[in-house]
Order: C-alpha cells, then sequence, then structure tokens
C-alpha cells in the first residue's frame, strides 16, 4: 500500500508537470535565430518566480579599440519550470552578434546544460571611426518539456577609435523598491553619450543589497528571526562613479519597513506591494518573543487604540499565500519594529505657599474674599513652592488620563472648641491664561463644620 501511494502521487506529479510544460510552450516552438522580440519580463511574488524572463538585460556601451568588453544578462526561470526539470538548469544562455547592423545575427558563445555562462567578454576590434556591433541573448530550453526560450533585448556596443572622457553621469533604478530576494537593475546616463569610461557601482550596505560590476542589484533574503532587528529591511544607496563623477539612487529594501511614533498617535503598518495573485492570510505581533495572530488580511494593519510605552520594541509581520502548480504556497515577509517614542512630561513647576493673612471665623461665616500676603517667609522657615501666589503645570503629554490639582487650607485654630457654623463656601480656580476658570460649590458637606483638620477640594482640569 505504501509503495502505491508513492506511485500514485509521481503519476500525479508527472501528469501537472507536463500540463505546467505544455502551458509554458504557448507562443510556439523555439525561435532558431535572432533578431528575436524581446520577450516579456518576469514576475515575481516576494521573491518567488510566477513568471520567467530576464531580470538583467545585457545593456548599450561605449568601449575603446583593443579595450576588453564583458557584456551580461542573467534570467531566470518560473517555479513551476524548476520544479518540473528536477534539479537539472534545462537552459542555456546563447549569445548572438551582427555586425551588419541588425541584419544577420551568428552565435558567439554557448553555455553548457550545467555552466551559467551568463557574461560574453571579448576584444574590441580596431576601428578607424565608430562602430556598431549588436548583440542579442536567448536563454534557451533544452528539457524534455515544451517551454518556450526566452529573448533579451538587442544591445548596442560602440566601438570608438580612442578615449572620449565622461563627464557627467545620473544614476536610476528599475524598481525603487525591492522586496527580499528580488533583484533590479540600476543604469548610468554618462555625459557625453559616447563617452567610453568605464562606470564602478557601490552599495551602501552590502548586506542589505549588493551590486554587481554589471549595476545588478540583489535584496537580500528574509530573515527567519521575527524581532524586526534583522538586517533585511530599510534603505540602500547605489552609487555609480565614472572619472572623478559620482550620482547616487536610494532603494527600499523588504515588504515592511521600521515605524516610529509618538505614544498616543496610530501607528500603520503597510505591505509595499502585494500582486494580484497574492492574498494576505494574517497578521501577526511580536512582543517579548511571543507571537500572537492579529486575525486580519487587510494589505495593512494599523493599531487602533493609542499607542503607548507597553507597544514600544514590538515588531509585526505578514504571511500570504498564492497557487502555484495547482497547490497553495505560503511566504511570510520579513518582520518591521515599532518604536513608540514618549509624548512628554506633565509638570508642576511651581508650588504656591499662599498665605492669607489675618481674618476670624465670624467674618468668614459671613462671607469674606481673602487676598494673598506676599510677605516672604522667614529665612529659618522652609516651605514648598513660591510667595507670588503662582501655579504653573505643563501638560506635554499626548497620551494620558485627566489629571487634578489638589488645594488644601490649613487648619483654622479656634478659640473655642465647640464647632461653629459657617455659610456654603466657594473655590475660585483660574489662571492667567484663561484656560482654567472654574468655581468649586460648595464644599464637601464633612467640612461645612471646622474644626483642628485640613480642607481638601480637588478640581479636575
Amino acid at each position: 500500500m505504501v509503495m502505491w501511494r508513492r506511485i500514485r502521487w509521481w503519476l500525479i506529479l508527472s501528469v501537472s508537470l507536463l500540463i505546467g510544460g505544455w502551458a509554458g510552450a504557448v507562443g510556439g516552438q523555439a525561435a532558431s535565430s535572432a533578431p528575436q522580440t524581446p520577450s516579456s519580463a518576469p514576475s515575481s511574488i516576494l521573491g518567488v518566480n510566477i513568471a520567467g524572463g530576464f531580470t538583467q538585460q545585457p545593456i548599450d556601451t561605449n568601449v575603446v579599440s583593443g579595450q576588453t568588453v564583458n557584456l551580461s544578462a542573467n534570467a531566470t526561470r518560473s517555479a513551476i519550470e524548476t520544479a518540473a526539470s528536477l534539479g537539472t538548469v534545462a537552459r542555456r544562455y546563447v549569445w548572438w552578434e551582427s555586425t551588419d547592423g541588425g541584419k544577420t545575427y551568428s552565435i558567439v558563445q554557448t553555455s553548457g546544460n550545467t555552466t551559467a555562462s551568463n557574461v560574453y567578454s571579448f576584444t574590441a576590434p580596431s576601428v578607424s571611426t565608430p562602430t556598431q556591433l549588436k548583440f542579442q541573448v536567448q536563454y534557451r530550453y533544452t528539457g524534455l518539456l515544451f517551454y518556450s526560450d526566452y529573448w533579451s533585448q538587442i544591445a548596442t556596443v560602440t566601438v570608438q577609435p580612442q578615449r572620449v572622457a565622461a563627464t557627467g553621469l545620473k544614476v536610476t533604478a528599475d524598481q525603487s523598491t525591492l522586496n527580499n530576494g528580488e533583484t533590479t537593475t540600476v543604469h548610468a546616463d554618462v555625459t557625453p553619450s559616447d563617452a567610453t569610461d568605464a562606470v564602478t557601482w557601490t552599495s551602501s550596505n552590502p548586506s542589505l543589497a549588493t551590486v554587481d560590476a554589471y549595476g545588478n542589484v540583489t535584496a537580500t533574503s528574509a530573515a527567519s528571526t521575527t524581532d524586526g532587528k534583522a538586517d533585511d529591511h530599510g534603505t540602500v544607496t547605489i552609487t555609480g562613479s565614472v572619472n572623478g563623477q559620482s550620482s547616487t539612487t536610494t532603494l527600499t529594501i523588504g515588504a515592511l519597513q521600521d515605524v516610529t511614533v509618538v505614544e498616543g498617535t496610530p501607528a500603520t503598518f503597510t505591505l509595499a506591494e502585494v500582486p494580484s495573485a497574492m492574498t494576505v492570510t494574517n497578521w501577526y505581533r511580536v512582543k517579548d518573543g511571543s507571537v500572537t495572530a492579529l486575525n486580519t488580511t487587510a494589505d495593512s494593519y494599523t493599531i487602533k487604540m493609542p499607542t503607548n510605552a507597553d507597544d514600544d520594541n514590538t515588531s509585526y509581520f505578514a504571511k500570504l499565500s498564492y497557487t502555484g502548480n495547482g497547490n497553495t504556497q505560503s511566504v511570510t515577509t520579513n518582520a518591521a519594529l515599532l518604536t513608540v517614542k514618549k509624548g512628554g512630561d506633565l509638570t508642576l513647576n511651581s508650588t504656591p505657599n499662599f498665605n492669607f493673612g489675618q481674618t476670624n471665623l465670624a467674618a468668614l461665616a459671613q462671607g469674606v474674599t481673602l487676598g494673598t500676603d506676599n510677605q516672604t517667609v522667614s529665612a529659618n522657615n522652609t516651605f514648598d513652592g513660591n510667595n507670588t501666589g503662582q501655579l504653573q503645570v505643563t501638560d506635554q503629554r499626548t497620551v494620558g488620563s485627566n489629571w487634578t490639582i489638589y488645594l488644601t487650607v490649613s487648619p483654622f485654630t479656634l478659640a473655642q472648641q465647640t464647632a461653629m457654623p459657617i455659610n456654603d463656601a466657594q473655590l475660585h480656580v483660574i489662571d492667567a491664561a484663561g484656560d482654567v476658570n472654574q468655581t468649586v460649590l460648595p464644599l464637601m458637606r464633612q467640612y461645612r463644620y471646622l474644626r483642628r483638620q485640613d480642607l481638601r477640594v480637588s478640581v479636575l482640569i
């Protein structure tokens, strides 16, 4: 029974691969000779190839007679074709050259089935006037199924009889955003257009994205960790240099980027790009190594509650799915970090040392307005605050609950031991700016009769 299940599984796989092979053959038999119409660009989902094609095209270049010329091209296969090949390459790079302006082409180099000869090197011929050579690359399928060949764009190599110095440079990129594992190409627009000086390339962070001598940029793969601290997302600067001139372009690497907010403000993580063939299956939050599913399938996730210190140093990632070869495949994005900055303090800058002078209980019972006496307290007495009757509260917080001012009347000293009733008292709190203007009325019932005790009133701001 075990053996039959294994044989049946291989039969099912073989049928599905054959179907995939026939599907890949749409477009006709392999072309026999250049020139051919360039193939469509490949497509990928978070580094998984959905359709094959050239990820790097051979580029136009200017060289000097006798100079060694290196042309480069890169192509990729679809994930289905890779699975169908069962580990074999099953494709060859075939380089075609035209010396008559593109009228006729001949093969100048063919790679073997196990060699990746995506680079063609030759010595520029000796010329007395500018001479053009044209090249096209064929990514020829050599397997047993029926996948179509891929054809590159046509590149022109202009051979100059002598050096033409570069005086300017502008760098551009085919894509400004790369998911992990994806590639793009940077280009150098050199001035003058017939300059023969070679451009060199550098990356500001090779661990995040590398660039080779031909301008191929490759983003690093997503890390297996989920704390958001891996060097698998962020920005990288690619610099092109020629004859003392330089120019840069900045690329964003990773499906998710770090987010920094001030506490109390929302934080949103957004996927850089979700292809139509892919679906978000869930988002996840990581706190102190613990992963929590957020149960949402949107292209972005927003922390709806006001952010606070507990959200600081949490990370977020998403899982996406797509259908390939009849099966549902899953892809996990990089994890990005949330940083929550403190929103400010609630500060009491000065505490007034109120001195209401002298009054008697009889006058207080009739109702009296108490004035402040700004006389300085004796040097040998300690007190908390100031003698100007000013209270300054600064609230720089962006999140937090309401706060309360408490005002306390010192105990009365009564000549009589019996309690004496007083009228309903009013406490009026006002600030110079008019932000606080509130009357507290009446006083708490237990304070309607004053004895040797504090009178405490709270004012909610």
